[in-house]
C-alpha cells in the first residue's frame, strides 16, 4: 500500500489545464511541492546591528540556520540549527542543533521513551575568529542580558565532547550518550560553562538547575548528590575570578534557585524532609559573604496558618533586588494509602448547579489547580513577608519589573458562574500597598483593568459607554476620573456586529512617570493627561482619519515601559481603502502630520531593531511575494532584501488578487478578494470556490504558502490549478446570522458572475470551516447556486449546540449564541424560532448540493455530533454526503499531523475536481471505505 500511496501523492493534481501554464514557462503546484516549501522563522539581530540570523525551514525535513554579516557578503549556514541568540556583546552566537529528521523518525519507529529520544546539540560560533564549537546532549542553555563572554548550559552527565571547527564546517555533533538518571531523585545533569573568546570549558557534575544573573558575572547552581541521603549544595561561579564559591550545604533537597539582576543576592528553597510531600523553607543570602539564612518557613510571620513556601512557583527578584516574589500554599499532606481495587471504587463526576465552573472546565483545570501557588513578597530591607494572593484573590500583577509600590490583585469568583452564559471575564480588582501590606477594593465587575506602569493610576475600559476611566492609587486622593469623555470620536470598534458591547481599539502606552496616556481610535492616537482629561490631544493630528489610514505605535524595545515622547516614534500604517501598508514617523511633541517613511501594496510584519544601532529587520510579502527578511535604517531608507526562502517559486503558476466591491441585496456596500491564476485566459471558463470567514479583505497583500490544509482551501494551490477563489466579507444582523451570510455571499457571487464572463457559473463551489463551515452548510439549504460544498466542523443544529460544551476549554457554548459569534442575541427559550431558523438541520430536505463534511472526533470547539447530525439527516434523505472524521484530531487538523493534512488536501481537491471540473469520482466517494479496511487502503 505504501508504494501506491507514494505514487498517488506524486502524480495527483497534474491538471488538464497545464498547457496554459506551459505557455508561460510555469507549471501548476502539486502536493509534491509542499514538503520542500520553506518558511523563514526566528529572525534575530545582534545588539550592534552587524549580524543577523534566521532559520529557513522546509515544511517537512531538515532546515538551516543562516548567520549573515550586514557589512560583508559573509554567510554561515548551520544545518538543522534553530533558536539562535546573539551574545549581549555581539561577539558570538549560540544556537541549538536538531538531530536529523531521519534519526528522529527512526527513534519514533522504535517507540523509544521520551528520555531515550535523540537530543539536540548546542552550537557556538565566535564571530571574530570564525570558530565553531559543538556540544551534544543538550538540556538547556542561558545567556545573560549584559555582556559577559560566557555561555552556561546543561548536558547529560558525561564529559562534554567539545568539537572545534573552522572555515565553515558546521556539522552537528551526533548524540551518542544517554542521560544518567538517578531514580531516587530528579534528573541530574552537568553544568558546562564555556568562555567564547578563549574556548575554555569548565564543568560541574550532578546539577539539577542553574541561574545566570541577567547582568552577567554570576552563575549560581544546585548540586544534588545521593549516598545514603540526599545532599544539596548551592554554589555561585564568578566569571571574573573563574571560581565557584559554596553558598549553602545541607542534607535534603534544594531547588528554585534565583538571583538578583546583578547576581549579588541569591535565594532558593530547601527541605530536609525525606518524604515525597516536602515542606520547604526560603533561604537567601548576599555576596560577598555568601552566608545563606533561613528567611521563611511553615507558619512564618505573614504566611497564612498551615501554609509554607511552595516549590510550585519560581522565585523572582525585583529589578532592584530589594524584593523577592515567591509562591506559598498549604503544607502538602500525604495521601492516605489506597487499599481498594479500582473495581471497588465508584468513578463519577457530580455536577452541581452551584458550581462556579462546570465539571468539564474543572477537569481541564485539575493539573493547574494541583500546581497552583499564591504569590507573596519578601522585603529584604524590612525583613518581612506580605501574602499578596490567596484562595480568593488568586492572581497578582506587578509593575516596574517588580519594583512598583503597588500590585493589582484579581478576584473573578463573584462572576465566574455567570461567565458561562455571558462569556465575560469580569472580576473585582484589589490594590495592595507593598509598603504597608494594606489591601483595598478599587474596581468592581470590570474586565479590562490595569495598573499604569508608573504606579500612579488604576485604569479601565468601560464596555457600557465605551470610555476609559482611572482612579489614583493614593488612598483618599479623589474619585473616579473620566479620561476619554471629551474625545469626539469612538474609541471602540466602529464595525462591531455582535450582540454585545464592542471591544476597544486599545492603548498605545504611557509617557514617563505616567504623565500622559495614549489611546487608539480607529485611525489615530490620542494623548490624555489624567490630571486634565478635558483637553485631549490628537497627536497624529487626525491624519489617520482624514486619509482612512490606521496608525499604530511600534514598540521597538521589548523592555520599554514608557513611550519616550522626546524622540520620533515609528507608527505602522494600514490604508483601509487600498489595503496598502507601511510605516510613518511621528514627533509626539510637535504639531505636525506624521511623515511617511514607506508605503506599498505589501504586508509588513515582525519589525525588530538592533538594541544599540539604528538598524531594523522586518518581513515583506504580497499575494505573489514570498515573505522574506528586509533590512534598513530606522528611516526605512534603501531597504535591502536579506533572504531568498523559495527561489523555486518562479517556476510555478501563482495567483494574483483583486479587491472587489459590491452592494448586497440589503443595500450594504461590502468588499472582498478575488484570486485568479496569473496565467488566466479570459476567453475560457474557470470554476470558482467561494470561501469566507467574517472579514478578510484587509488580507489583500497576505501571502499564502502552498501547504497541506488543516481545514480550508489553500488559495495559492487552488489558483495555481486554475480555480478562482472568491472571499467575500460578511457583516451580520443580530438574530439572523444565516440570512446575513446569504445577503453577503450570494450577492457577491452573483455580482462577480455577472461582471466576469470567465467565471463558470455552472461550476461554483463553497467552502468554510467552523463558523464558515456553519454558513456553508446553511447556505446550501437556501440556494442551489453552488454545485458542491465542503463544510468543516459545522454547527448544524443550534438548539442542541447551544447547551453543549466547548470541550477544549470545558465551558458552556451558551455565550456564543447570546453575545458573540453566533449572534442570536438571546437564550434558546427567549428566541426559539431564531435558533431553528438559523439551523441547517431543520432545512435538510431542501439541500440539493453534494456536501463534504470534515468533523474530527476530538473537536474541542464544535461538538463532533453537530457534523454527525447533518450527515445522518442527509443520509436518510438520500442526498450525496460524505464525512471525514480524523481520529484524535482537533477542530482544525494539528500542525504536526502531516499525513492527515495531506489526506484532507487530496480528498477535498478530488471532491471539488469531480463536481466542478468533471474529473472521475474517486473510489472513496463512489464506494466509501469500510471500517474493516481502515488503515489498509486509502481509495484515492
Amino acid at each position: 500500500m505504501r508504494l501506491t500511496v507514494l505514487l498517488l501523492f506524486a502524480t495527483l493534481f497534474v491538471p488538464f489545464q497545464l498547457s496554459n501554464a506551459q505557455q508561460s514557462g510555469k507549471r501548476a503546484l502539486t502536493t509534491k511541492d509542499f514538503s520542500s516549501w520553506k518558511t523563514i522563522e526566528n529572525q534575530a539581530i545582534s545588539n550592534d546591528g552587524q549580524w543577523i540570523s534566521f532559520e529557513i525551514n522546509p515544511q517537512k525535513g531538515d532546515g538551516n540556520l543562516l548567520i549573515k554579516s550586514m557589512s560583508t557578503d559573509k554567510t554561515d549556514t548551520v544545518h538543522r540549527g534553530f533558536e539562535a541568540r546573539f551574545s549581549p556583546g555581539s561577539d558570538f552566537i549560540v544556537y541549538k542543533i536538531k538531530q536529523p529528521d531521519d534519526t528522529i523518525r527512526l527513534a519514533k519507529k522504535k517507540k523509544l521513551k521520551k528520555e531515550q529520544m535523540p537530543k539536540d546539540s548546542l552550537g557556538i560560533m565566535v564571530i571574530n575568529s570564525d570558530k565553531h564549537y559543538g556540544f551534544p546532549n543538550l538540556k538547556q542553555f542561558s545567556l545573560p542580558k549584559e555582556a559577559d563572554g560566557w555561555v552556561a548550559f546543561l548536558t547529560d552527565m558525561k564529559k562534554p565532547e567539545k568539537k572545534v571547527e573552522k572555515n565553515g564546517d558546521k556539522k552537528a555533533p551526533e548524540s551518542k550518550t544517554k542521560a544518567v538518571a538517578d531514580p531516587a531523585t530528579e534528573q541530574k545533569y552537568q553544568l558546562v560553562l564555556f568562555h567564547a573568546a578563549s574556548g575554555d570549558t569548565l564543568t560541574y557534575q550532578n546539577i539539577t538547575e542553574f541561574y545566570y544573573a541577567p547582568s552577567g558575572h554570576k552563575i549560581s547552581f544546585v548540586c544534588q548528590k545521593k549516598d545514603s541521603l540526599d545532599r544539596a549544595e548551592v554554589k555561585v561561579f564568578d566569571t571574573n575570578t573563574r571560581k565557584a564559591n559554596l553558598l549553602f550545604k545541607g542534607t535534603g533537597t534544594a531547588k528554585k534557585l534565583s538571583s538578583s539582576r546583578a547576581g549579588d543576592r541569591f535565594a532558593f528553597l530547601f527541605s530536609a524532609d525525606t518524604t515525597k510531600e516536602k515542606s520547604y523553607g526560603l533561604y537567601a543570602g548576599a555576596l560577598p559573604s555568601g552566608a545563606s539564612k533561613l528567611l521563611l518557613t511553615k507558619d512564618g510571620k505573614g504566611i497564612p496558618e498551615g501554609w509554607t513556601p511552595s516549590d510550585l512557583a519560581d522565585l523572582t527578584f525585583s529589578e532592584d533586588g530589594k524584593l523577592l516574589y515567591l509562591g506559598t500554599n498549604r503544607k502538602p499532606i500525604p495521601e492516605p494509602k489506597d487499599t481498594l481495587l479500582d473495581e471497588e471504587k465508584p468513578v463519577l463526576d457530580i455536577w452541581s448547579w452551584k458550581d462556579k465552573e462546570l465539571q468539564p472546565e474543572q477537569k481541564i483545570n485539575v493539573e493547574k489547580e494541583k500546581k497552583r501557588s499564591y504569590r507573596g513578597v519578601y522585603s529584604f530591607g524590612k525583613g518581612s513577608f506580605i501574602q499578596l494572593a490567596d484562595t480568593v484573590v488568586k492572581e497578582i500583577r506587578t509593575i516596574q519589573k517588580g519594583n512598583g509600590r503597588f500590585v493589582l490583585g484579581i478576584d473573578q469568583s463573584p462572576y465566574k458562574l455567570e461567565s458561562s452564559w455571558t462569556g465575560n471575564s469580569n472580576a473585582d480588582y484589589y490594590l495592595t500597598d507593598l509598603n504597608t501590606g494594606d489591601r483595598r477594593l478599587i474596581v468592581q465587575n470590570k474586565s479590562n483593568v490595569m495598573l499604569s506602569p508608573g504606579g500612579k493610576y488604576v485604569i479601565w475600559y468601560n464596555d457600557n459607554d465605551s470610555a476609559y476611566y482611572a482612579c489614583s492609587t493614593n488612598a483618599g486622593s479623589g474619585g473616579v476620573i473620566s479620561l476619554s469623555s471629551k474625545i469626539p470620536v469612538s474609541l471602540c470598534d466602529e464595525r462591531w456586529d455582535m450582540p454585545s458591547e464592542p471591544n476597544s481599539y486599545g492603548i498605545a502606552g504611557w509617557s514617563e512617570n505616567d504623565k500622559y496616556l495614549f489611546v487608539y481610535d480607529r485611525y489615530d492616537i490620542w494623548q490624555i493627561d489624567p490630571q486634565n482629561p478635558n483637553t485631549p490631544i490628537n497627536i497624529t493630528h487626525l491624519f489617520g482619519r482624514k486619509n482612512n489610514t490606521r496608525l499604530r505605535y511600534v514598540k521597538l524595545d521589548p523592555e520599554e515601559e514608557f513611550i519616550d515622547v522626546s524622540k520620533p516614534a515609528i507608527l505602522q500604517a494600514f490604508d483601509d481603502r487600498t489595503k496598502a501598508e507601511g510605516f510613518f514617523s511621528a514627533n509626539l511633541k510637535q504639531e505636525a502630520d506624521p511623515l511617511s517613511l514607506i508605503m506599498a501594496n505589501k504586508k509588513f510584519d515582525k519589525v525588530i531593531k538592533a538594541k544599540n544601532a539604528p538598524v531594523l529587520l522586518w518581513t515583506r510579502e504580497s499575494v505573489s511575494e514570498v515573505p522574506n527578511i528586509w533590512s534598513s535604517n530606522t528611516a526605512f531608507e534603501k531597504p535591502i532584501c536579506m533572504s531568498d526562502a523559495n527561489p523555486q517559486q518562479k517556476s510555478f503558476v501563482w495567483p494574483k488578487v483583486q479587491l472587489v466591491h459590491w452592494t448586497t441585496f440589503s443595500g450594504k456596500v461590502l468588499e472582498g478578494l478575488l484570486y485568479l491564476p496569473e496565467t488566466i485566459d479570459t476567453a475560457r471558463k474557470y470554476p470558482m470556490i467561494v470561501y469566507f470567514y467574517e472579514r478578510n479583505a484587509d488580507n489583500l497583500n497576505a501571502f499564502t504558502p502552498p501547504s497541506p490544509t488543516r481545514s480550508t482551501v489553500n488559495r495559492s494551490f487552488y489558483a495555481s490549478n486554475d480555480y478562482l477563489i472568491f472571499i467575500p466579507d460578511i457583516t451580520y444582523e443580530t438574530g439572523n446570522p444565516g440570512k446575513s451570510a446569504f445577503d453577503a455571499v450570494v450577492s457577491g457571487t452573483q455580482y462577480l458572475s455577472n461582471k466576469y464572463p470567465f467565471i463558470d457559473t455552472k461550476n461554483i463551489g463553497v467552502q468554510g470551516q467552523s463558523w464558515g463551515g456553519y454558513q456553508a452548510a446553511w447556505l446550501i439549504t437556501q440556494t442551489n447556486l453552488f454545485k458542491a460544498a465542503m463544510a468543516g466542523a459545522p454547527v448544524s443544529n443550534m438548539t442542541s449546540a447551544y447547551g453543549g460544551i466547548r470541550w477544549a476549554a470545558g465551558v458552556s457554548r451558551m455565550f456564543q449564541y447570546e453575545h458573540t459569534q453566533s449572534r442570536i442575541g438571546g437564550t434558546l427559550w427567549e428566541k426559539p424560532l431564531s435558533f431553528i431558523e438559523n439551523s441547517p438541520l431543520f432545512f435538510a430536505p431542501q439541500i440539493q448540493t453534494p456536501l463534504l463534511i470534515m468533523h474530527n472526533d476530538t473537536d474541542g470547539a464544535v461538538p463532533w455530533y453537530q457534523g454527525i447530525e447533518l450527515f445522518t439527516a442527509m443520509r436518510r434523505l438520500n442526498k450525496p454526503a460524505w464525512m471525514l472524521s480524523y481520529n484524535n484530531e482537533e477542530h482544525n487538523l494539528k500542525a504536526e499531523s502531516w499525513a492527515n493534512r495531506m489526506d484532507l488536501t487530496i480528498r477535498m481537491k478530488q471532491f471539488f475536481d469531480h463536481y466542478l471540473k468533471g474529473e472521475p469520482m474517486p473510489s472513496w466517494m463512489k464506494n466509501g471505505l469500510p471500517a474493516i479496511r481502515k488503515g489498509k487502503e486509502l481509495r484515492y
